[in-house]
């Protein structure tokens, strides 16, 4: 019996030696909104313009479907505008806007510090997404 249970935490143990703990590769959708967003926010698109999915997948190199995803995701983080129908168009943010985020990231980091949630996925999320528009807005102030 003993033997048994030695031979079973050794087979665990090799299983468990044998999962590999790396991170799953992102999707095709979501490594073009991460490149799109950095552009964005390093100023290689002027606020007001139009982007449209042909474009960007012609100058990524990838089918229009993913680009569209990546696309309806920036438009949720407030970085594009879906008011034209021929594309997207950057967001401009307003005054309104800017101080909105400066209220939301202030708030967002003060409960960060209080509550020490480096781990918490939405709230780091969230504070990412008020300082890109902090970013976006110094760009085009």
């Amino acid at each position: 019996m003993a033997a048994f249970h030695c031979r079973s935490a050794v087979a665990l143990h090799d299983r468990l030696m044998s999962v590999s703990f790396t991170p799953q590769p992102q999707t095709l959708s979501a490594a073009i909104a991460d490149r799109l967003r950095q552009e964005v926010l390093q100023g290689q698109w002027s606020p007001g313009e139009t982007i449209n999915d042909g474009m960007l997948a012609a100058r990524y190199g990838v089918q229009r479907a993913p680009v569209r995803e990546a696309m309806q995701q920036l438009s949720q983080e407030g970085l594009l505008c879906a008011c034209t129908p021929h594309g997207m168009t950057l967001a401009s943010p307003s005054p309104a806007q800017i101080a909105e985020a400066q209220e939301l990231q202030a708030l967002l980091q003060h409960y960060l510090n209080q509550h020490q949630a480096v781990d918490d996925g939405l709230a780091q999320r969230m504070l990412t997404m008020a300082s890109q528009r902090m970013q976006l807005a110094a760009l085009h102030a």
